[in-house]
C-alpha cells in the first residue's frame, strides 16, 4: 500500500481527503464514487497533479486504453473531473458550486494544450492595463498549427492564431499559473501584433485607444522595435496613420513608419469591408470612422 493510500484510508473518518489539488469525498458513494473509484483518483492525484490524459490513467491503473477513457469520461460526468479537450481532463475542486460549470485559469488551460504559445491581444493589453475592457476571449498565439479560430475549452472561450516558432524567444514576459509558467506578450509586442491584426485586439477603433495608453506610459521606441523584429509593412502604416489621425505628437515615430511603407493598400482595418477612401501618403484604405 503507497503512502497516499495510507494516507487517504487515516483520513476516511473525517469525511473529506486532500488529494493533492483535489479534494476528494471520503463517504461511500458520494457523488456516484465508489470506493475503488476513490483510490483510482487517489492514484492519479496524489502527488499534486492537477490534469490527467487517458494515457496517463491507462498506465497509473494498469488498464487499457479504452476502459481508461471510460472510466475518466464517467468521472467527469459525475463532475469529479472536467473535460478539456479529447483525452485530456481536469480535477475538479470538491467545493466548487457547481462542478459542470466550473473552469480553470484560461492562460494555465491554454499552456497545457498549445505550447509553445503566449497570451496576446487585448488579454495582454488588459494584463498591462493599457486598456480596461474585459473580453469573454483569451487571446492566444501558438506554434501550432491551428485549423481554427474559436475553441472552446473546459467551458473557457479563447482566440489563437498561428505564429512562427522562431517568434517565441523575443517579447516575451513569464508569469506564473498554477505553478505553470505562463508566457505573455510584453507591451509593446502586444500594441504590434495588434497593429498587425487589428482583430488581436478588438478593431482597430479598440487597437487605437490601447495605442493611446500606450505611448503616454511607454518607450514608442521600444513598439517600432517590435514592429521591426514582426515584418509586418502594413503596421508602420497603420501606426503612423494613426498618430497624425489623433495627433500624438510623434514626429520621429511617424518619420521612422514613412521609411516602412511599402507598395501596395492596405485596409485600415482587414476584418471590416474594403471600402473607404485612400491614404496615398499612407497606403491605407480607411475603411473605419475613427473619431
Amino acid at each position: 500500500m503507497t503512502s497516499n493510500h495510507r494516507e487517504f484510508r487515516s483520513q476516511l473518518n473525517f469525511g473529506i481527503y486532500d488529494v493533492g489539488m483535489v479534494r476528494v469525498l471520503a463517504e461511500v458513494g458520494a457523488g456516484g464514487l465508489s470506493r475503488s473509484g476513490r483510490q483510482e483518483l487517489t492514484e492519479l492525484f496524489g502527488r499534486g497533479e492537477r490534469t490527467v490524459s487517458v494515457e496517463t490513467a491507462a498506465t497509473v491503473l494498469g488498464i487499457g486504453r479504452a476502459e481508461a477513457a471510460k472510466r475518466l469520461a464517467g468521472w467527469a460526468s459525475a463532475g469529479w473531473l472536467r473535460r478539456v479537450r479529447r483525452g485530456l481532463y481536469l480535477a475538479v475542486p470538491v467545493d466548487a458550486p457547481d462542478p459542470r460549470a466550473w473552469t480553470e485559469d484560461p492562460w494555465f488551460l491554454a499552456t497545457l494544450v498549445w505550447s509553445p504559445c503566449f497570451v496576446t491581444g487585448w488579454s495582454a493589453a488588459n494584463h498591462w492595463s493599457l486598456t480596461d475592457q474585459v473580453f469573454r476571449s483569451t487571446v492566444i498565439a501558438t506554434a501550432m498549427r491551428v485549423r481554427h479560430v474559436d475553441h472552446v475549452l473546459a467551458g473557457s472561450l479563447f482566440v489563437v492564431h498561428h505564429v512562427d516558432e522562431s517568434q517565441l524567444d523575443w517579447g516575451l514576459w513569464t508569469e506564473w499559473r498554477r505553478n505553470v509558467k505562463v508566457k505573455i506578450a510584453d507591451p509593446a509586442r502586444t500594441v504590434a501584433e495588434m497593429l498587425c491584426v487589428p482583430a488581436l485586439g478588438g478593431g482597430i477603433r479598440h487597437v487605437a485607444e490601447i495605442l493611446e495608453t500606450f505611448v503616454d506610459e511607454h518607450d514608442p521606441s521600444d513598439l517600432l522595435s517590435a514592429m521591426g523584429r514582426l515584418g509586418n509593412g502594413a503596421s508602420f502604416k497603420r501606426l503612423g496613420y494613426l498618430i497624425e489621425h489623433f495627433d500624438l505628437g510623434l514626429d520621429a515615430v511617424i518619420a521612422e513608419c514613412e521609411h516602412h511603407v511599402t507598395a501596395g493598400i492596405a485596409d485600415l482595418d482587414p476584418a471590416m469591408a474594403s471600402v473607404g477612401v485612400r491614404s496615398s501618403r499612407w497606403g491605407l484604405r480607411i475603411n473605419v470612422a475613427l473619431g
